[in-house]
């Protein structure tokens, strides 16, 4: 039988053999052929023309934002998430238009270091979209803006910026003597980078190391410590000496370049985890199991038993969590019970707890069902509570009892209208077993990287 550790292993090495294949297969073959790339380049161009510095920097910024527009319309995203990844795509989009300017003014016009210009425009806007993106998960990332040390470590990360900000102004004189519009520009990117820089500390502190998610956000913090770096370097070397620049512009090109595929591979990781933790085909396994009565009829080892009181629902749970000896997952569908009973029901579990302080439990309940403030208050340490935003083919609750037992409370029937005959049955069948305990760790792992406590609050008072 497959308890819940190891479908949770299995999940994990999923995932830790897709990393491995993608930091092999993508992210450093990338990196190699960029560097060679430009090696060729500024060894071609000995007269530092500067013809061919921000083609490749184009190049991967077009595959960048295919990959986001892949992510956007192919994946399969909570509402939040799309909210959040379209910042990505339109930081993509202002990168590449203002590369393409770039390219325009080298390759076209003969420019080599055309700084400032209309594409700074572009660059500027791309990096306040970044920034709304890293701030909004900031907001999602409830455990970071509580910490006291977060405003710190985000100065931390912004003091080379500020520094450089400072020195900008009070050396106006002898960096700038005849180019005000230069002086603006560059304010403006040391202003924009010390935003932009300011979460990316906490984001990699903060986040647990046990989310799926975290080299996703790992990957996001490290390009914007290189963008910002290029950013840094770039702008003040146009600011000291231009011709130091023209010479070394190739070099700054790559290092923006690096920036941009590790954002492009930290959006195809977050697309490939959504593909391995999606749970669609368990909720239609879910749904085949509810229709067939979950095989009650040919399940000589599954024992059933019958009532007709919603409130029995209640007893019924009671009576199960009470089995369970160290721990016990419950998933609960969205029709079974009502939110005042659903409150009830966590009551019930606290009690559980206390009685039994040995007992960990984790619950996934779905987001329009409850507000959070409600069992706030009352959820001890032993209780673990996730929420999910998905449709469920299932209208039960299941809970799975120490990794061995699996006791399913629902209706009678498929139609939720019909709230007259209920049924609760203990589950002996290891292959539905394993389908309920697959499913449960897939979305546990999936809801714990997903704030849901905005759209549970939102959708309640929707509702009402």
């Amino acid at each position: 039988m497959q308890d819940s550790s190891t479908a949770k292993s299995k999940i994990l090495s999923a995932t830790s053999y897709e990393l491995k294949l993608l930091l092999r297969g993508i992210l450093l073959p990338a990196c190699l052929i960029l560097f060679f790339t430009y090696v060729i380049i500024s060894l071609i161009d000995v007269e530092r023309n500067g013809f061919f510095n921000s083609i490749p920097s184009s190049a991967t910024l077009l595959i960048g934002t295919i990959v986001s527009l892949k992510l956007l319309f192919h994946t399969k995203l909570e509402k939040i998430e799309i909210h959040r990844f379209r910042f990505i795509f339109v930081t993509l989009i202002c990168w590449l238009i203002g590369e393409l300017i770039y390219v325009y003014y080298q390759f076209f016009l003969g420019i080599a270091v055309p700084y400032p210009s209309a594409a700074d425009i572009f660059y500027l806007s791309a990096t306040v979209f970044l920034s709304f993106h890293l701030f909004s998960i900031l907001r999602l990332k409830r455990n970071i803006t509580k910490a006291k040390s977060f405003v710190y470590l985000g100065f931390v990360a912004s003091i080379f910026p500020i520094y450089l900000l400072i020195d900008t102004i009070y050396n106006y004189e002898q960096y700038y003597p005849d180019s005000l519009i230069q002086f603006v520009v560059d304010m403006a990117y040391y202003i924009s980078d010390a935003v932009v820089i300011f979460p990316c500390i906490p984001i990699i502190l903060y986040t647990p190391k046990n989310d799926p998610f975290i080299f996703h956000w790992l990957l996001i913090a490290l390009s914007v410590f290189i963008l910002v770096a290029a950013d840094l370097g770039y702008t003040f070397n146009a600011s000291i000496n231009e011709e130091l620049l023209k010479n070394i512009e190739w070099l700054w090109s790559f290092i923006f370049s690096i920036g941009y595929i590790l954002l492009t591979v930290s959006i195809m990781w977050f697309s490939k985890i959504k593909q391995i933790l999606e749970y669609k085909q368990f909720s239609e396994s879910l749904k085949d199991e509810h229709e067939s009565g979950l095989g009650r009829n040919n399940s000589a080892n599954d024992f059933v038993e019958e009532f007709d009181n919603s409130d029995q629902i209640l007893r019924a749970m009671r009576s199960i969590t009470k089995k369970a000896e160290k721990h016990i997952d419950i998933l609960v569908a969205e029709y079974v019970i009502q939110r005042d009973e659903l409150v009830r029901f966590v009551n019930i579990l606290v009690e559980c707890t206390r009685r039994n302080r040995s007992l960990n439990i984790r619950l996934l309940l779905p987001s329009p069902k409850l507000d959070e403030e409600d069992i706030r208050s009352n959820v001890t340490s032993n209780i673990s509570i996730e929420y999910f935003d998905r449709p469920l083919g299932s209208n039960e609750i299941s809970s799975m009892l120490d990794g061995q037992h699996l006791y399913i409370v629902g209706f009678e029937s498929g139609n939720t209208n019909d709230q007259n005959r209920y049924f609760v049955q203990h589950v002996n069948n290891e292959s539905k077993i394993e389908v309920y305990t697959v499913l449960f760790e897939r979305m546990w792992l999936l809801e714990k990287s997903v704030d849901f406590e905005q759209i549970s609050n939102k959708m309640f008072s929707h509702n009402n």
